[in-house]
């Protein structure tokens, strides 16, 4: 990789959360600015939940172009934009701030570059049914861009339903605009699940559950199928291969792992960032080289 220089014309972008050092965002966008020879730099930078607003104030008046927003800072960030995409709106939250024209605009493209990563693998979207399991922020990004994509049909399973969740307004506002079918169903009614479970085609597990070092766990309860020939999903990307994922294969789905959502979004942001279009199959062999 060709060694990317510094100078007084370098534009700044940055990606900002806490905890931060386990980012692999500098090195995906700093290898792609190195490999297409554009003059920008991406850092990360450890900032707090409470100082999000200033924090990207002062990032702001230095000159940063664009940020990507993580946990905890999501949700404080959406006041740092000056207009919302339709997804950002929705679920009142960003991931992405870009400067255009002097405005900045906030993006949620954790969505969208989940399901260009599905639509990749040949499904259109329109006529599939999906399950997603999960009820907190990244599970209703999810429902919403699906929505947004064309999904007609969808299953949420999440725990203790009976609680105040924002994922629940979700659902009322996405089927009052659009007149789709979502169904929110309790983890624990076995009998539902193994119900819509075999006729979902797309299948996702939207929570951290299995995420290292609890790599042995699953959030599918014991016994239950995928439908033949399902997509089956995980946005967990450490380990790759999650226990959820290790019992589709072996019921003969097809897999997604959780690289591809975070490759996805990349090549969504890099789009935003510099009008140009990132080799997600090349991002793709970096990160797992």
């Amino acid at each position: 990789m060709c060694q990317q220089r510094i100078n007084g014309e370098t534009s700044l972008y940055a990606v900002i959360g806490s905890p931060i050092k386990h980012s692999q965002s500098p090195s995906i966008y700093n290898q792609a600015f190195s490999r297409f020879k554009i003059n920008s730099v991406y850092l990360a930078f450890e900032v707090t939940k409470e100082d999000t607003q200033a924090s990207i104030a002062s990032l702001k008046q230095l000159g940063v172009k664009g940020l990507n927003i993580t946990m905890p800072c999501k949700d404080e960030a959406l006041a740092c934009a000056d207009e919302l995409d339709e997804t950002a709106n929705y679920v009142q939250a960003v991931n992405t701030l870009v400067l255009d024209n002097g405005r900045w605009k906030g993006y949620n493209t954790d969505g969208i570059g989940f399901w260009s990563a599905v639509k990749a693998k040949g499904y259109q979207l329109v006529k599939e049914k999906v399950l997603i399991f999960g009820s907190g922020n990244t599970a209703g990004v999810l429902m919403v861009q699906a929505v947004l994509e064309g999904v007609q049909e969808l299953v949420i399973v999440g725990r203790d339903l009976e609680r105040p969740l924002v994922i629940k307004e979700l659902i009322n506002r996405l089927v009052k605009d659009y007149g789709v079918q979502i169904k929110l169903v309790d983890l624990s009614n076995r009998h539902f699940l193994e119900r819509v479970l075999l006729a979902s085609d797309i299948v996702v597990q939207a929570t951290s559950v299995g995420m290292a070092p609890n790599c042995q766990q699953t959030i599918l309860p014991k016994g239950l199928l995928f439908k033949k020939g399902a997509l089956v999903c995980d946005i967990v990307y450490n380990p790759l291969q999650t226990e959820f994922l290790r019992v589709a294969q072996e019921q003969g789905c097809v897999t997604l792992h959780g690289l591809h959502m975070l490759v996805g979004q990349a090549a969504v942001n890099y789009a935003l960032f510099t009008s140009g279009e990132l080799d997600v199959e090349w991002v793709l062999g970096e990160l797992l080289d």
